[in-house]
């Protein structure tokens, strides 16, 4: 098995993606069986910490930063997706822009911003570009599973600075793999839960 792991300026933009697709491509030729890790899209981690932020302080901008965040990925869509499959994955990227907002709105609420929520927070560029790029690779005929990260890793609490325990992750990752039949497998890089199932 071959794992592939791109940072956030392989996957900035629809060019790169398309680039990540073919370098891809090449790999599972044959019989090799590959897990490809994606982070956020460039600058995506640091507009999700700049929105939590301004929410802690009570500064509403931080709608118009979601907002733009949300229409990025909404775009990559358009530009990425063939027309007669993008509506489900359109609204699975609403939904998820929809719960970004609602946590960011507690701490709006709140005027708290703890490292726990900050995870979360930061967790949605992984999932969300993990997931359209798993999209474009079924658009082009490459078959995979898309598969959160956080039910394979099991970390501490520590949040913001969470360690692995690799005799529970090591474990879940043997039973996961050895059960899918799958050539490809997509995953968020970055995120992992504790032993509460809470994001880290």
């Amino acid at each position: 098995m071959q794992v592939l792991k791109f940072g956030g300026s392989s996957v900035a933009n629809s060019e790169n993606i398309n680039k990540v697709i073919n370098v891809v491509r090449e790999a599972i030729k044959g019989d090799n069986r590959i897990v490809v890790v994606l982070s956020a899209f460039g600058g995506v981690t640091d507009d999700l910490l700049e929105a939590a932020a301004l929410a802690s302080i009570g500064d509403l901008t931080y709608k118009e930063k979601l907002h733009l965040i949300e229409g990025r990925h909404l775009a990559a869509v358009r530009e990425l997706i063939p027309l007669d499959k993008q509506s489900s994955l359109l609204s699975r990227v609403k939904k998820r822009c929809n719960e970004l907002e609602d946590i960011c709105n507690g701490v709006f609420l709140l005027r708290e911003l703890s490292m726990r929520t900050r995870d979360i927070i930061i967790s949605y560029g992984e999932i969300l570009s993990s997931q359209i790029f798993s999209e474009k690779l079924k658009s082009t005929g490459i078959e995979n599973d898309w598969k959160d990260s956080r039910e394979l890793i099991t970390t501490n609490s520590d949040y913001g600075a969470a360690v692995v325990n690799f005799s529970i992750t090591n474990k879940k990752v043997v039973e996961f793999f050895g059960a899918t039949n799958s050539q490809s497998c997509i995953l968020p890089g970055f995120i992992a839960a504790d032993e509460g199932g809470n994001t880290t």
